[in-house]
């Protein structure tokens, strides 16, 4: 497994934040013909918006938690804590690369991909998960168990983005990908 250093790590992320907003941006614009800002700032006030992220954030991390300390899911767990031991990153790194990917995925997959005519919540879940991701491999299944459970957390980002706002979805995703950094990173290694 390579695993890229963190000077890498930190480029890609900027490119995740910045060329997957532009994606979205564009899509909402071009595609979708509505008003950017309205998209990327609407909804439900932001501290609502907060709460409900906070929430399904928390849930969701804890779901994750609790599967992949599952028996089954040792190879999984394993091969993600390898990962962080090799890049090693500090907390400063780990909020880094959660906002990046929060922000950047959320503009392209939820704001930019999900309102689209016929695609929706659930099929932006699954593209979101098979192409951001790579959860989905034929030869292991445990890790396709997971990735299931990351499409009903992705498809729950899509229902926060439509009910509450933007911003609802980007701290659920914030929260998710900090937990889930941290559990791996600082849990015992069996």
């Amino acid at each position: 497994m390579v695993v890229p250093d963190k000077k890498r790590l930190y480029y890609l992320s900027w490119l995740t934040l910045a060329g997957m907003s532009a994606i979205g941006i564009v899509l909402i614009n071009y595609l979708q013909q509505r008003d950017v800002s309205n998209v990327l700032t609407g909804g439900k006030n932001y501290y609502l918006q907060v709460i409900a992220g906070l929430f399904f954030g928390s849930l969701a991390a804890l779901l994750a938690v609790v599967l992949i300390n599952g028996k089954r899911f040792k190879s999984v767990r394993c091969f993600y804590q390898d990962m962080m031991q090799d890049m090693n990153p500090s907390i400063f790194n780990i909020l880094f690369y959660s906002f990046c990917a929060s922000v950047g995925e959320e503009v392209l997959f939820r704001a930019g991909i999900q309102p689209l005519p016929h695609v929706g919540i659930w099929p932006a879940a699954i593209l979101f998960v098979f192409f951001s991701h790579g959860y989905i491999q034929p030869t292991n299944i445990s890790l396709n168990i997971f990735g299931m459970l990351l499409v009903v957390i992705s498809a729950g980002f899509g229902y926060l983005f439509k009910f509450f706002g933007l911003a609802s979805a980007v701290t659920a995703h914030f929260v998710y990908d900090v937990a889930m950094f941290c559990v791996l990173k600082y849990s015992v290694r069996e």
